[in-house]
């Protein structure tokens, strides 16, 4: 892999940053930016622990939203909560995001493997995307969250189908290969 880079900026004014065992969003916050918007999804295998360096963060887990600054604290995402994150319009934001487990490298190949969809998030299709989400430990929440419907909705999609409309994951390892 020739092109192994740590930042991403996959929108406008909006960079994801990769470090070992941690994740920063800068959300710049100009008012023509972009926003950072994270839709309702929910993890089996790990917590999630969201930190606010600099700025606000709107932070959803399960049915409470809360306004997140640097002097709140971490939200705790436990595995299994629904949750959803959002910048606000025109706000420059920091944040990190770590797990539990520490070790949890699936973490890092889920947004590789997410920003290397061909054609990116907005127009990169359903099936590549939950391709992703089955082996990344990411399930979307439907309008009426129903645990079961929602891993084999990602299972069927992205544990069968991907693979076989020839889908692939680009980032099968976290090793960089010369």
């Amino acid at each position: 892999m020739s092109e192994y880079s740590d930042d991403f900026e996959y929108l406008k004014g909006v960079t994801l940053i990769l470090e070992p065992q941690l994740r920063k969003v800068v959300v710049r916050g100009n008012l023509d930016d972009d926003i950072f918007q994270v839709p309702l999804h929910w993890h089996e295998d790990h917590d999630e622990i969201i930190t606010v360096l600099e700025g606000k963060l709107k932070v959803t887990v399960g049915k409470e939203t809360k306004i997140y600054t640097p002097e709140s604290g971490d939200a705790f995402v436990p595995r299994g909560a629904p949750h959803a994150l959002e910048s606000l319009k025109g706000v420059p934001c920091v944040i990190t995001e770590r797990t539990n487990p520490t070790d949890f490298d699936t973490k890092e190949l889920f947004f590789r493997n997410i920003l290397a969809i061909p054609g990116g998030l907005s127009s990169g299709g359903l099936v590549p995307m939950m391709q992703v989400f089955y082996h990344g430990d990411g399930y979307p929440v439907f309008p009426v969250h129903v645990v079961w419907l929602e891993k084999a909705f990602v299972t069927l999609l992205g544990g069968y189908i991907a693979p076989l409309l020839g889908h692939r994951l680009k980032y099968k390892s976290l090793k960089r290969e010369s």
